[in-house]
């Protein structure tokens, strides 16, 4: 079906339309703690590898979609963020006046995810590192078998990341 000559392409990043770029950068720079890589002004890259964009209504992707922001969109895009520190997220979460999708749950995998939406209805998830959810598993007297099973990860990947 795609028989077409190799090309070297490397990912780049992911793009959020936005319609208030100040609020949208202040929400992940200040809020997620997100570490700013490039300001272009209307666009800002961070370190971590996505991009907010307010595209003006010249640029070329405003006039082919007829719009710079839909309101509607992203309903199947997660921007999905990890950390060692979850508790401490989730309070901030909690305490914040952001719109909730569900509270903390555990994935059938044994990770702990809480879910809710940025200041534009973009959807955010921060989950606990696969090295926190090892080691509460263990702590939880889980064996190593017992985690890799439940989790899916290889046993060897296991002892790893309880040996950090």
């Amino acid at each position: 079906m795609f028989n077409f000559k190799l090309m070297s392409l490397q990912f780049h990043s992911s793009v959020l339309f936005c319609s208030n770029l100040k609020k949208q950068r202040e929400f992940y720079e200040k809020f997620l703690e997100q570490k700013v890589k490039q300001d272009y002004g209307r666009c800002v890259v961070f370190a971590s590898g996505f991009t907010l964009w307010s595209p003006a209504e010249e640029y070329p992707v405003s006039k082919e979609l007829g719009y710079t922001y839909e309101p509607l969109g992203n309903r199947n895009l997660e921007l999905c963020f990890e950390t060692d520190s979850f508790e401490d997220a989730v309070e901030k979460v909690l305490m914040s006046d952001l719109r909730i999708l569900h509270n903390v749950t555990e994935e059938p995998w044994g990770q702990y995810t809480i879910r809710f939406y940025d200041p534009e209805g973009n959807l955010v998830e921060i989950g606990e590192t696969l090295k926190s959810m090892a080691k509460r598993m263990r702590l939880d007297g889980m064996s190593e078998d017992e985690i890799a099973g439940k989790s899916g990860l290889d046993k060897s990947f296991v002892i790893k990341l309880l040996a950090i």
